[in-house]
């Protein structure tokens, strides 16, 4: 699936009482009756960008990953935990894009 997202850059703005997440159109608001409502809003506006440096990120995380798991079949132990470690999160990091584009649907 190719999710359709509104276009990236996203822009935050503050009212007196509220946060909106936009690009033109308004994509999301915050209401300051939550507590962290700001740090809310700013989370929100950043998601396309995050997703974007995760998804660049995870190429240069399984190079990583092949470089320790070939270290830890040579008797590294620390390579071998790390290269455990790194998967670990490798893992998560496509579970959650998954998640966020709807790619297991």
């Amino acid at each position: 699936m190719n999710p359709q997202f509104t276009p990236a850059p996203w822009h935050l703005g503050y009212n007196k009482h509220d946060a909106s997440i936009h690009n033109g159109v308004t994509i999301a608001s915050v209401c300051d009756d939550a507590t962290h409502w700001k740090a809310n809003a700013r989370l929100i506006a950043s998601a396309p960008e995050l997703l974007a440096i995760v998804r660049a990120l995870l190429p240069h995380a399984n190079n990583e990953w092949t470089r320790l798991d070939d270290l830890a079949h040579r008797g590294n132990r620390e390579s071998e935990d790390s290269a455990t470690e790194l998967d670990r999160l490798i893992e998560h990091a496509r579970e959650t894009i998954e998640e966020i584009t709807g790619d297991n649907e």
